[in-house]
């Protein structure tokens, strides 16, 4: 069996293999080819993907977000110190060690990272239905080493085979066959990536087959998460402008908002309006609005 491919992101993962003569993302259980990267701890299971990012709104203190980017930080990194300061999980230090104290218990961020790649080898294991060991792991280009340790030790937790480690504008190349066609050519390739928190840029020279980085750079204010806070916030301008209720302050509210905002945003990519509706979103109120592309992009 071939290896697969498997990027781990901050917002969602994906599992990909190589089937007739190109890269093809496979569908999770529900029919999506993307999966959230969220964990939920319970009394009695671990949940990853969906089904605990729906579940966050009744269980935020016990439910991970955005792992990847405190995996292989220790205390002190800006980065780390960023995510702490906006986690709803505590996040604490012991034996110089970032861990997550849920209901008591201690887990590493390698421990949450490790449930994420069991379920991407399951969701790759049902599509290709065998068994599968071997994966390739795409990271960004500015990993640190620490962080590159991190990720492997997980999928090796999760009984993958780490075959190596490759850098996302890479995998992007190889994915769409660029310089594989004409091993002899030369030219340079603009690699464009708008992830959920943040939007990198890297050009890269082809030669021969052979990749090299000319630049890069990442701008960690522009991602799929700020347009959703963004449409969340003009629903909720929307929500006051109907039902009088200012809503902005609650935490509960506007995570229920921004759920539904994550769906709308998704269907505007392709039509030209959504509909957006939340049950009891404030005080026993429900609340229904379409929302245009047009106000999508002007909020």
């Amino acid at each position: 069996m071939a290896a697969i491919g498997v990027h781990l992101g901050a917002t969602c993962a994906c599992a990909a293999v190589y089937k007739d003569g190109r890269a093809d993302v496979v569908a999770n259980d529900a029919g999506d080819r993307v999966t959230p990267a969220v964990v939920a701890f319970t009394e009695n299971e671990e949940v990853v993907g969906l089904a605990a990012k729906q579940s966050r709104i009744r269980n935020v203190s016990n439910t991970v977000v955005k792992v990847k980017q405190i995996l292989g930080r220790s205390s002190g990194d800006p980065q780390a110190e960023k995510y702490i300061k906006e986690s709803k999980c505590l996040v604490v230090e012991k034996n110089g060690k970032l861990q997550y104290e849920i209901d008591n218990k201690l887990i590493s961020p390698e421990d949450v990272a490790k449930l994420i790649f069991s379920k991407m080898k399951e969701t790759a294991q049902s599509a290709l239905g065998s068994d599968v060991n071997d994966v390739v792991i795409t990271v960004p280009f500015d990993f640190g080493e620490n962080q590159k340790n991190a990720l492997g030790e997980a999928a090796a937790a999760a009984g993958f085979n780490v075959m190596r480690l490759i850098h996302e504008p890479s995998a992007a190349l190889l994915a769409y066959g660029i310089g594989q066609d004409s091993p002899t050519g030369k030219s340079n390739v603009l690699v464009y990536k708008l992830g959920g928190t943040s939007l990198s840029i890297t050009v890269i020279e082809v030669n021969s087959g052979i990749y090299r980085v000319l630049a890069t750079d990442t701008d960690d204010g522009i991602g799929g998460v700020y347009f959703t806070e963004a449409l969340a916030q003009h629903l909720a301008s929307e929500f006051q402008r109907s039902c009088k209720h200012d809503i902005r302050g609650n935490p509960r509210a506007m995570m229920k908002l921004m759920n539904s905002a994550d769906v709308a945003k998704h269907s505007l990519s392709t039509l030209g309006s959504a509909n957006c509706f939340v049950d009891s979103l404030y005080d026993g109120l429900d609340f229904d609005c379409n929302v245009s592309r047009k106000a999508f992009w002007d909020s």
